[in-house]
């Protein structure tokens, strides 16, 4: 595995652990999508989900590492997904889960699932060594220790 595409796992590891804070009893906690701040800006991710695709078609500037976050719902319970290996074809987006559940049952880590674009709530990708996107993580900054928000922003393209 080339070592970008390394230290792009240990990034995603290290953000799945920033956005799911865990308690004593393992409960994953975080903003529900009805929040209001979780909710534009899952807003905003789908707005420009066009930019997104057009990206990831074109790769013009040594784009890499792309990532769609999916929201997954099972029997009333809702789990976000980090998933890659993605193709659209013939209006259909074909994506891999690359990470565990632990809410929904209905999928598993390495999954194969057609997902509908209003199931994609956030994406990201690397340029110049600085992640693009990831709107809904930054929502999430008012609830991370302000160390932890600031060595984030440094790997963020536009913070």
């Amino acid at each position: 595995m080339k070592l970008t595409a390394q230290i792009a796992l240990l990034l995603i590891g290290l953000l799945l652990t920033l956005l799911t804070a865990c308690s004593k009893r393992d409960k994953v906690v975080g903003i529900g999508d009805d929040e209001p701040e979780m909710a534009a800006a899952i807003a905003k991710a789908r707005q420009t989900l066009p930019q997104f695709w057009q990206v990831f078609d074109k790769r013009e500037h040594g784009e890499s590492n792309f990532v769609l976050v999916v929201r997954i719902t099972d029997k009333g319970r809702i789990e976000h997904f980090h998933t890659t290996d993605f193709e659209r074809r013939e209006g259909k987006t074909m994506v891999t889960i690359s990470n565990a559940p632990k809410i929904v049952a209905s999928v598993k880590l390495g999954d194969r699932i057609e997902i509908p674009e209003t199931g994609i709530t956030d994406w990201s990708y690397m340029r110049d060594g600085k992640y693009v996107g990831m709107t809904t993580f930054k929502a999430r900054f008012k609830q991370m220790p302000a160390a932890d928000v600031e060595q984030v922003k440094k790997m963020m393209a536009d913070p």
